[in-house]
């Protein structure tokens, strides 16, 4: 059964807000890893979804500047999911460190990148306050579409990366992590497919907005090469195929590929002259969102 045909219990955003998961470290046993320590690989691969939970307060602070922080069930679920993730970054932390690895080597980006992204992040929240806020209620289900698809992602990574490396104690936190995140679809996945079968428009902007994004959320400002480790570890076409399936179920979505498209960028070869043209391109990108969003907001 696709999740469009499902018929979802109204979700207690106050219960959710209230029972919200914080800090796992009393439930890792670092002697466990100390007497058996994961793969280099696996530790790899916790450091860069640290960062990708950590990313999500970028993603906070680019939304809530929007139209959807006037929708108070949504905003309240957005500050708890937030902090539930902070904690899951927080937990992996732990292992990453406990291992000898500094997770935040993931940050490390060449200085013409790391100055290009630092503007981008500096100029975002503006760009998207003022585009958001001439498309009105309608980016709401962007986002919450978005959302849905990103913990989609990450819950198959993390499933993923347990059969890999069975570790007892990186299992049994793997297995929390994805009760925290079933929480969190319980809400998206309902309220994002109701905004976009409500709304034509919802629906046109979130086929462009999410064909668009570099998937999961934060890998636009991690390594490349760290992007591409995570599709070529911990997804073949199979689960690939299986999440892309599930995209397609969302309303006005039918034909995207976004997880097969994202890994094809990932593990491409760039040109030699990255930075200009990744600047170029996002320049050339953010044009026309304006120019096309600015259209759509007079015809609308």
């Amino acid at each position: 059964m696709s999740i469009e045909n499902e018929a979802p219990k109204r979700f207690d955003v106050r219960e959710f807000a209230r029972t919200a998961v914080g800090s796992h470290r009393s439930e890792i046993d670092l002697e466990a890893f100390a007497a058996h320590p994961l793969d280099p690989a696996t530790v790899r691969m916790l450091a860069y979804l640290r960062e990708l939970e950590r990313q999500t307060m970028t993603y906070l602070r680019n939304v809530l500047v929007t139209p959807t922080h006037k929708d108070a069930r949504v905003t309240a679920f957005l500050t708890t999911w937030a902090f539930e993730k902070f904690w899951i970054a927080d937990a992996f932390d732990v292992i990453v460190r406990a291992h000898g690895v500094d997770p935040a080597a993931a940050e490390q980006l060449p200085r013409l990148r790391a100055l290009a992204l630092e503007l981008a992040e500096r100029a975002t929240p503006i760009v998207e306050s003022f585009r958001a806020n001439a498309i009105g209620p309608d980016v709401i289900g962007v986002h919450l579409a978005s959302v849905t698809v990103d913990e989609w992602i990450t819950e198959a990574a993390y499933t993923r990366l347990a059969t890999v490396d069975p570790h007892p104690e990186l299992v049994a936190l793997i297995e929390r992590v994805l009760e925290v995140k079933t929480r969190h679809r319980a809400f998206v996945e309902p309220e994002a497919v109701r905004r976009l079968r409500e709304s034509a428009r919802a629906r046109s902007l979130a086929r462009r907005s999410l064909a668009r994004i570099s998937w999961p959320i934060g890998a636009a400002s991690l390594r490349k090469s760290d992007t591409a480790d995570f599709y070529e570890t911990l997804f073949d076409d199979a689960n690939i195929d299986g999440i892309d399936s599930r995209v397609q179920t969302l309303p006005g979505l039918e034909k995207l590929h976004l997880v097969r498209q994202a890994r094809t960028a990932a593990t491409a070869r760039r040109p030699a002259n990255t930075v200009a043209h990744w600047l170029g391109r996002t320049a050339s990108t953010l044009g026309h969102t304006l120019r096309h969003d600015r259209k759509g907001g007079a015809n609308g």
